[in-house]
């Protein structure tokens, strides 16, 4: 999920995980792009 009206800590855009048991919001990453340059990472 696409976080577009994040609090002071947060980043316009940043990437985050909403699990609803318990509810909670993970953060991911800053971007998009940081999140598939991570998953690439990994990958290759």
């Amino acid at each position: 999920m696409l976080g577009f009206n994040p609090d002071q800590e947060g980043q316009e855009g940043q990437i985050i995980c909403y699990s609803h048991a318990p509810d909670e919001i993970i953060y991911v990453a800053k971007s998009f792009t940081e999140l598939i340059e991570g998953i690439m990472e990994v990958i290759v």
